[in-house]
């Protein structure tokens, strides 16, 4: 008898996972509200970066030297909704502990275990697709104002060497050679190889899903609201059963772990893309900026800037104060810039106060299975997840323990 499985939530986490299990040979469905792709989902508004460099998690000690900046300035790239204070204390408190260097350091090891070969994972699975060709390779620089910027983050691009990552630090001679539009703010940066992005979110997630449909998966346009034993419930009054369910949900899957009795301590920050449409010039690679801590993506037909933190919940409209601070920014990078029009989008990041996904499988029913939290890095370990969760499903061993993203290690 062919195993079933019902992968609830079809971000990038959700279709690679069922993807990986199409390819197995496993019946698999995908149930979301909305196709692939969708401006609903953050799958569809990230900086599109590869970013297999990314290891340093928010919760670092550098924040905490930070934070009283960031909470009390108005330009600062990350905030706090104050009015939704009362109901983020159960995640700050752990959310701060975590700075701590000892657990710091644990966080880094274990962000690195999902990110270090994400191009490669992306590659494999897009080959053959529709998909692969919203796929770019290529260099990744990080903009510092100065030496002293540059020497404040030694410590964090000293880990990334240490884990193999390769990067070179350039001067402003060998930006502008690179990237004669850059503004002067910006005389240093590290440019890290061997990365990627992809050019198209949207697309890059629609040819994914609809090549899985073509291939006999099955995707289902409806809203899991409770899980049963081995079925769901819908809002759409539907009932679906399925030998093992997989909860890929992002930022919504807190409450549906409510409804097996499961408890994980789950955010979402908010984050924010400012997608530009007919600029007078683009550059070739991406950019992530320091001091401004948002990234600068050169996409199909616009260039997207993406990025600052707001915690404020799931049902905040989104603040227009962040959209000024995205264009004051990239006009800081590029003074000379224009544009004819522009999209403003807000997703939800799902995070947790460690900054690690929850992935694994549930101690209680040992039929359900939990992949997310991808916070700032969802993209970029969507296939590896995917991987990961469906040598689980299949009873393969995992070349590394999952222990440190186990869902109720909080």
């Amino acid at each position: 008898m062919t195993l079933s499985v019902l992968v609830i939530g079809g971000g990038i986490t959700g279709i690679s996972t069922a993807e990986y299990l199409r390819r197995e040979g496993i019946k698999v469905k995908l149930i979301d509200k909305v196709f692939p792709g969708d401006p609903f989902q953050t799958s569809y508004g990230n900086a599109g970066l590869l970013a297999s460099s990314s290891i340093i998690p928010i919760a670092s000690p550098e924040l905490i030297k930070k934070l009283p900046y960031y909470l009390f300035n108005s330009q600062s790239p990350f905030s706090i909704k104050w009015s939704y204070l009362p109901k983020l204390i159960p995640w700050i408190i752990p959310f701060l502990k975590n700075t701590k260097k000892e657990k710091f350091l644990q966080t880094v090891n274990a962000i690195q275990e999902l990110t270090r070969d994400s191009v490669d994972q992306h590659l494999t699975l897009a080959k053959g697709t529709p998909a692969e060709k919203f796929i770019r390779l290529g260099d990744f620089t990080l903009l510092y104002p100065s030496k002293n910027d540059l020497s404040y983050d030694d410590y964090e691009n000293n880990l990334r060497i240490k884990y193999g990552f390769k990067m070179k630090t350039i001067d402003r001679k060998e930006l502008l050679e690179k990237d004669p539009f850059l503004g002067e703010k910006y005389q240093y940066g590290v440019v890290f190889k061997e990365h990627g992005w992809i050019t198209s979110p949207s697309n890059y997630m629609k040819s994914l899903a609809h090549y899985f449909q073509l291939n006999g998966g099955k995707i289902l346009l409806d809203e899991v609201k409770e899980i049963n034993a081995n079925s769901v419930q819908t809002v759409k009054n539907h009932s679906y059963t399925a030998d093992k369910i997989i909860i890929c949900a992002g930022a919504w899957s807190g409450k549906l772990l409510k409804t097996i009795k499961h408890k994980t301590n789950l955010e979402t920050e908010r984050g924010y893309h400012l997608y530009l449409k007919g600029v007078n010039f683009m550059p070739k690679n991406p950019y992530a900026v320091s001091d401004l801590k948002f990234a600068i993506t050169p996409m199909t037909d616009g260039l997207r800037c993406a990025g600052t933190t707001e915690l404020g919940g799931l049902n905040a409209k989104p603040s227009l104060k962040r959209f000024d601070l995205l264009r004051s920014a990239i006009k800081t990078v590029y003074p000379e810039i224009k544009w004819d029009k522009e999209e403003c989008w807000m997703g939800h990041r799902p995070t947790t106060p460690d900054c690690l996904p929850v992935l694994g499988q549930s101690d209680e029913m040992k039929h359900v299975y939990f992949a997310f939290g991808g916070q700032h890095i969802g993209l970029t370990i969507g296939p590896r997840v995917g991987r990961l969760m469906t040598d689980l499903i299949l009873n393969r061993k995992t070349n590394f323990s999952l222990e440190p993203y186990k869902y109720n290690r909080f």
